[in-house]
């Protein structure tokens, strides 16, 4: 972050082409990662600054230097003396610089464990970037006031705000930092399949950039630790990943971790001799490391492994290792102390003989001075003493004009206050008659209305009752005309389909079945009976995509699912939290497909309405790696599903997602909401 602001701030530097040649100087040596040269210079050349703008931006430099090396009271100093100096707020470069300055102020507050300043100037500079239309400073603003949310346990605002920067952001990093926190959300809260999907994003950001290696092997741990209480297949084959990548790219560290997580997968699942190889691999690596800690740690599992194999030699063998290596450590820790007293005791003693012979010199140099030095204290205590008779002759006059003026104030004061006071009684007297006269008829008033406004109320509540019954009748003539409506357009579609079938596909499988009859006698037509039947295939083909809904042929998938979400909110007062990627792959989806999938969003929607109770639904439709995921979540009273039968629309989810060669898997129990995952191959 500190590359980014310093570089942002270049722009506010003065118009004296020295100065702003200086500062440029400084910024590019500090990005550059030449911090401790441009921190010296910074020194030497601030107290030479005429510019208020050269001044502002080499403290803030200053101020992103001790932030960087956490020392936070001097970063906060600095920040407050970049705002101080900065040139004009209503300055477009000068807004910018405070919006920054706001922002080191609450990273270096969170630093300190000031959380609530922190939130504070978080929420300060957000107001001031949303003013200004700084977009990136905005949102950087607000992720990090989420990461705040989450310190003080405030985890639903803290959501929410990760959520804003990952559908508006335009900043890769803080909407990679977005996913990954939103990751951590979920996983805290045991909602594993919504903290998988958003590190899956994650994870395709990282896959995008060499440089985020590192993140992506992080991202496999954290969702392979997801799978390990529910699908230690897919726990294996995230750590595999990680280890696979780790390899590649020579992070043996990570590639440690991978192994040791697939180890203890292994040695649970009582594969011995797997997970002997595992650990035996780690400690050949954690040897060529120097990783005193993986070493101690894969003998202590192999000497766990050989007494499950009951090779008790090994084992012993193992665990004498062991504890060689901890009493080694413990020795050299203690070694290291003992090391760093006695060259702390030696540096003392040099410094207090150092100390010493100054002292020595510095009071022969101050015996000479001394004499010196009394002569001309002599002088001046004279000079002081005729000063201050001076002082104190004026100091009584100046005391005597004062006393005077104030006794001649204070008379002025008396009489003004004499003539308050009566103007006061006067008015209060003429106000308490007035209010006497006007009190009588404004009462009787008063009565007059309340009566009326009892009979308006009354009228209004009987005109509210003739409304709402003329209301309920419209709704219910309106129903009767869509259903007949409807059943006029399923006649007009049947009798359409009889006909194409009776008139194209029922004539040209008539003229087959002919041209069959006569085969043996005419072979030549075989030619002709294979063009009837493409042609048959064809009409049938064709004949089915008509009968696809005209609002399914004729408009984009999203848009159509987002219109109905918006349809069922308004009619049902639920909330539905819907997210949808990648909208322009899943809008090319074959139409029969979005027919089917449009199905199972009207069916799992009506069940909720009808039978849940619930206030929430949450919606997740993501085509990632040729698979399309649909997660559907409800915060209802659910059912048990050991118990409970799938009724007839489930029942047709379930024969759906099978046509397709999909999974079904439906989580439920009562009180605590349903959750429903659906998986479609789209390859075959």
């Amino acid at each position: 972050m500190c590359n980014t602001c310093l570089s942002i701030s270049q722009n506010t530097v003065s118009n004296s082409k020295g100065e702003e040649e200086k500062v440029t100087q400084l910024l590019d040596y500090f990005n550059n990662g030449q911090h401790q040269k441009a921190y010296q210079q910074a020194h030497v050349l601030l107290p030479t600054f005429k510019s208020t703008k050269s001044k502002a931006n080499t403290n803030l430099l200053l101020a992103y230097y001790h932030n960087r090396y956490a020392a936070t009271d001097s970063s906060i100093y600095y920040t407050h003396k970049a705002l101080e100096n900065k040139h004009n707020v209503n300055d477009s470069l000068g807004i910018r610089l405070t919006i920054l300055s706001y922002e080191l102020l609450a990273l270096n507050n969170k630093n300190k464990g000031l959380y609530q300043e922190s939130k504070n100037w978080h929420l300060k500079g957000a107001e001031l970037s949303e003013k200004h239309n700084e977009k990136n400073l905005y949102y950087s603003h607000l992720h990090g006031l989420a990461s705040t949310y989450i310190t003080l346990g405030e985890i639903d605002e803290a959501l929410k705000l990760f959520e804003k920067c990952v559908k508006f952001s335009d900043d890769k990093e803080i909407i990679l930092g977005s996913y990954i926190n939103l990751g951590a959300i979920y996983s805290s809260l045991s909602k594993y399949k919504i903290a998988n999907n958003y590190l899956q994003k994650a994870k395709a950001i990282c896959e995008k950039d060499e440089f985020r290696i590192k993140a992506l092997v992080t991202i496999l741990l954290i969702i392979g630790d997801n799978y390990l209480n529910t699908d230690k297949d897919k726990a294996l084959s995230y750590f595999n990943e990680a280890k696979d990548i780790s390899f590649k790219n020579r992070l043996y560290s990570l590639e440690i971790r991978a192994l040791d997580k697939i180890g203890n997968i292994l040695f649970n699942q009582q594969l011995d001799n797997e997970s002997l190889l595992i650990f035996s691999n780690i400690l050949v690596k954690a040897k060529e490391l120097g990783n005193l800690d993986d070493e101690m740690n894969s003998y202590f599992m192999l000497e766990k492994i050989s007494v499950r194999k009951r090779d008790y030699k090994n084992a012993y063998n193992y665990g004498k290792k062991y504890y060689q290596i901890k009493d080694s450590i413990d020795n050299s820790i203690t070694e290291k102390e003992i090391n760093r007293l006695e060259v702390k005791f030696k540096t003392l003693e040099k410094e207090k003989t150092i100390k010493s012979l100054q002292i020595e010199n510095l009071n022969k140099s101050l015996n000479i001075k001394k004499k010196e030095a009394d002569i001309e204290r002599f002088k001046l205590q004279k000079k002081i003493i005729a000063k201050q008779n001076e002082n104190q002759v004026l100091q009584l006059q100046n005391g005597v004009k004062k006393r005077k003026n104030e006794i001649s104030l204070l008379k002025e004061k008396e009489a003004v206050k004499a003539i308050e006071l009566d103007r006061e009684r006067t008015i209060k007297y003429i106000v308490l008659i007035a209010f006497f006269i006007l009190l009588v008829p404004i009462v009787g008033l008063l009565v007059i209305y309340y009566q009326k406004l009892q009979a308006q109320s009354l009228l209004n509540l009987k005109e509210k009752q003739i409304n709402e019954q003329q209301v309920i009748s419209l709704k219910k003539d309106q129903e009767l005309k869509l259903i007949k409506a409807s059943v006029r357009g399923q006649d007009l579609e049947r009798k359409k389909i009889a006909q194409v079938m009776h008139d194209s596909v029922g004539g040209n499988l008539a003229a087959i079945k002919l041209q069959f009859s006569q085969l043996s006698n005419h072979p030549e037509k075989l030619k002709l009976i294979y063009s009837q039947l493409d042609d048959t295939y064809e009409q049938v083909r064709n004949l089915s995509h008509n009968l696809l809904p005209k609002k399914i042929r004729e408009n984009d998938f999203v848009f159509l699912i987002k219109e109905y979400v918006k349809t069922v909110e308004e009619a049902s007062q639920i909330t539905i939290n819907i997210s949808i990627f990648d909208e322009v792959k899943i809008n090319k989806l074959n139409k029969i497909l979005q027919n089917e999938l449009f199905s199972i969003f009207q069916e799992l929607t009506t069940n909720t309405i009808k039978y849940a109770k619930a206030k929430t639904i949450d919606i997740q439709l993501d085509y990632l790696e040729d698979v399309l995921f649909f997660v559907y979540e409800d915060d209802g009273v659910g059912f048990d599903t050991s118990k409970t039968t799938l009724g007839i629309g489930l029942t047709n989810i379930k024969n759906r997602v099978e046509n397709y060669k999909g999974v079904l898997h439906i989580d439920s129990k009562p009180n605590r909401g349903t959750n429903i995952n659906i998986e479609i191959p789209l390859k075959a």
